[in-house]
C-alpha cells in the first residue's frame, strides 16, 4: 500500500514539477528572447518595449499572495488547472503577437497564470506528502525548476538562432495542454474544508496594487532614476497600500492573509531569505550574461552553453540536499550554500577583466552559484512549509513565492542600475562593484538562514523550537 501511495505522489510530484519549469524557463528564456524582441518591433519606443518584460514580474507578484489564498479556498488542483490553461493560452498569444501592445497585453495574460502556478503547485505538493518528505519532495520541485530554468538561455539561443523568438512561447502550449490534460488523472483535490467567505475584496485590491507599484517602481528607475518624483511617489504609494493591507488583514474576519502566519520566527526569517534569494539569483543572472555576451564577446547561444556548469550542480546537488534538511534541518545546508554564492561574487568582483579566462575565473563561479542555486532555493521553500498550517499551504507558498519575484525584480533593477552603459568592448573589471554588492546581500542571505531549524518540528506549534530565538 505505500508503494502505490508513494507511486502515486510521484506521478504528482513530477507533473507539477514539469508545469512550474514552464513559468521559470519562460523568465530565465526572456534573457534571450528580449533583444531580438526589441530588435523585431525598432519602431517602438525603447521604453514601452521594456514592459514586454517588466509587465510580466509586476504582474506576477501582484498576484501570488492572492491566488495561493484562493488555491486554498476553491481547490488547489482546480486553481493548478486554471493556472497551466492561462498561461498557456497566454503563451499562444505571444506567439502570434502582432504589435508590441498585443504582446505585452498577452504576457499580462500568462502573467496571471504564472501567479497562481506556483502557489497552487506548492500547496498540491505540501498537501500530498507528509511532513518527514515535504523538504525532499520541495528539493524535487525546486531542482526541475532550476535545471531547465538554468537551460533557458541555451534553448532559447538555439530557438532564436536557427527560428524566431516566437517559438520562445509557442513551445509553451503543447507542454501547457498536456499537464492540463494529465492533471484530473494524477492529481487529487485538496482545499479548506470549511472555507467560510471568500476573501476580502478590498484586501485583495490593496495587495495587488501595493505590491504591483513597488515592482513598478523598482523596474521604472531604471528609467526615471531613483529619485526622480515619478519614482518617488510610486514608492510612496506602494509603502501606503501595502500598509493599509496589512491593517485591514489585523481587522478583519476574513482576511486575504492570515498575519498568524508570521507567528513563527522560522517563517519570519525565511521572508528575509526569500528576499535575497531574490535578488541573488536575478541580479547574477543579469550580470552573468552581460559580462558573458557584452564584455567577453560571446553569442547568446555561446553564452547559454557556459551556463550549463550550473545546471549539472543543479542537477547533481538539489535532491541530496533535500534529504539532508529533512534530516538535519535547514540551517546545516542553506548557510554553506549561500557562503559559497558570497564567495563565487567576490571572486568576481576581484579578478574579473578582459581576458577569457574561462576555466580560471568562469568555470569556479559558475559551479559555486550552480550549488547555491539548488540548495538555497528549495531551502528557502522548505523551510516555509515547515511552518505552513495545513489550511493556509497556498498562502503560505504565495507569501514566499512573492517575496522571491519581488526580489528578482529588485536584483534585476539593482543590476541595470549598477552596471550602468555598459557596451561591447567596454571592460568587464567595470562590473566588479556590482558583483561585490550582490556578495553583500548574499551575507544577508546567510545570515537569515543562519537562525532557520536545525531540527524537525511540527507547524501545529504557534512557536518553534526554544533554540530559536524569540525576536
Amino acid at each position: 500500500m505505500r508503494v502505490s501511495t508513494d507511486s502515486r505522489n510521484n506521478r504528482a510530484l513530477a507533473l507539477v514539477s514539469l508545469a512550474s519549469a514552464l513559468g521559470t524557463l519562460d523568465l530565465s528564456l526572456m534573457f534571450v528572447a528580449y533583444p531580438a524582441i526589441k530588435s523585431h518591433f525598432n519602431g517602438e519606443s525603447l521604453t514601452l518595449v521594456s514592459w514586454v518584460l517588466t509587465s510580466y514580474s509586476i504582474v506576477a507578484a501582484a498576484l501570488l499572495i492572492p491566488a495561493g489564498r484562493i488555491a486554498d479556498r476553491l481547490g488547489r488542483r482546480k486553481i493548478f488547472v486554471l493556472s497551466i490553461t492561462l498561461f498557456s493560452f497566454g503563451s499562444g498569444l505571444c506567439a502570434i503577437a502582432p504589435s508590441v501592445q498585443f504582446l505585452i497585453a498577452a504576457r499580462v495574460v500568462a502573467a496571471c497564470g504564472g501567479a497562481m502556478l506556483t502557489p497552487s503547485a506548492l500547496a498540491i505538493i505540501m498537501a500530498t506528502f507528509p511532513l518527514e518528505r515535504r523538504s525532499w519532495a520541495i528539493g524535487v520541485w525546486s531542482t526541475v525548476s532550476g535545471v531547465v530554468g538554468t537551460m533557458g538561455p541555451t534553448i532559447g539561443g538555439v530557438l532564436i538562432t536557427y527560428a524566431s523568438w516566437r517559438w520562445a512561447f509557442l513551445m509553451n502550449v503543447p507542454i501547457g495542454v498536456a499537464c492540463v490534460v494529465l492533471a484530473p488523472r494524477l492529481l487529487e483535490e485538496s482545499k479548506v474544508e470549511n472555507p467560510g467567505p471568500l476573501p476580502d475584496l478590498l484586501g485583495v485590491s490593496l495587495i495587488m496594487g501595493g505590491i504591483a507599484m513597488l515592482s513598478f517602481a523598482i523596474v521604472q528607475s531604471n528609467v526615471w532614476g531613483w529619485t526622480d518624483r515619478g519614482t518617488l511617489l510610486a514608492f510612496a504609494v506602494a509603502v501606503s497600500a501595502l500598509s493599509m493591507f496589512f491593517r485591514r488583514c489585523a481587522t478583519q474576519t476574513s482576511p486575504v492573509l492570515d498575519l498568524s502566519i508570521f507567528r513563527p520566527f522560522l517563517f519570519r526569517a525565511t521572508t528575509v531569505a526569500a528576499l535575497c534569494a531574490g535578488i541573488t539569483f536575478w541580479g547574477g543572472y543579469y550580470l552573468f550574461v552581460q559580462f558573458l555576451t557584452v564584455g567577453w564577446g560571446y553569442t547568446y547561444l555561446q553564452a547559454g552553453l557556459l551556463l550549463i556548469p550550473m545546471t549539472l550542480m543543479a542537477s547533481v546537488v538539489g535532491v541530496p540536499a533535500g534529504r539532508l534538511m529533512d534530516r538535519y534541518g535547514n540551517r546545516v545546508v542553506m548557510v554553506p550554500s549561500m557562503i559559497a554564492f558570497v564567495m563565487a561574487m567576490t571572486y568576481l568582483g576581484l579578478v574579473l577583466g578582459p581576458r577569457h579566462a574561462i576555466w580560471i575565473v568562469w568555470l569556479p563561479a559558475a559551479v559555486l552559484v550552480g550549488i547555491t542555486n539548488a540548495v538555497y532555493f528549495p531551502g528557502v521553500n522548505a523551510a516555509g512549509a515547515r511552518t505552513a498550517q495545513p489550511d493556509a499551504l497556498g498562502t503560505t507558498a504565495g507569501v514566499v513565492q512573492t517575496l522571491i519575484r519581488v526580489g528578482g525584480a529588485l536584483g534585476t533593477a539593482l543590476g541595470i542600475a549598477l552596471v550602468g552603459e555598459f557596451h561591447r568592448g567596454d571592460n568587464p573589471a567595470n562590473l566588479r562593484p556590482a558583483f561585490l554588492v550582490l556578495a553583500a546581500v548574499g551575507v544577508v542571505g546567510a545570515l537569515a538562514a543562519f537562525p532557520l531549524a536545525t531540527k524537525r518540528f511540527t507547524p501545529e506549534s504557534a512557536e518553534p523550537p526554544a533554540t530559536i530565538p524569540a525576536s
